[in-house]
């Protein structure tokens, strides 16, 4: 749920006006170009994150139009690295999300899940807030528990959650749903 929320995300906003980039930063199983119908290319963030110093023309030669919306682009992960925690503690990644902000309403950031690996709490100290995509009867309540001592080491920005799956179910009247199990 997380990719596909965060496409949706940033395709809402760019519906609005909002000059908006979706950013693959789950770059041991990269998925934002399938959400788009393209492929991965070998060029992506990953080549960024390997710079020392990221400049402008650098990013903006790896961005791509999503073909969905005019005010949305994508900046995809590219090719798989062999050490992508390491990549992703660069100081490149600040210097490209810095540069992201330059040109962009909104940078929205497709990471891995948390607990898996640290990528996205490095990512995390990045950000302005971090959304924790959960799936009715799905996810585990040990995952919410690891959510909420994240959340008093103060280790996630802003945390929200978004719960996904949830069936909805009509009112008498056949209108709008009421209720939420």
């Amino acid at each position: 749920g997380k990719s596909f929320n965060s496409a949706n995300l940033a395709v809402s906003y760019a519906l609005l006006g909002k000059r908006v980039i979706l950013c693959g930063l789950d770059i041991r199983k990269p998925s934002v170009g399938k959400q788009f119908g393209m492929a991965e290319p070998k060029r992506g963030i990953t080549s960024l994150l390997a710079m020392d110093v990221v400049t402008k023309e650098d990013v903006e030669r790896i961005v791509v139009p999503s073909g969905v919306e005019e005010h949305l682009d994508l900046l995809m992960a590219g090719s798989v690295p062999p050490n992508p925690t390491e990549l992703l503690a660069h100081d490149s990644l600040r210097q490209v999300i810095d540069i992201l902000k330059e040109s962009y309403d909104y940078v929205i950031l497709d990471t891995a899940p948390v607990g898996l690996v640290t990528d996205t709490l490095q990512i995390s100290k990045l950000v302005d807030v971090t959304v924790y995509v959960c799936r009715l009867n799905y996810t585990p309540k040990f995952a919410i528990a690891e959510l909420n001592g994240l959340t008093e080491e103060k280790m996630l920005t802003n945390p929200c959650i978004v719960l996904n799956g949830c069936p909805l179910a009509e009112s008498k009247e056949g209108g709008i749903a009421e209720k939420i199990y």
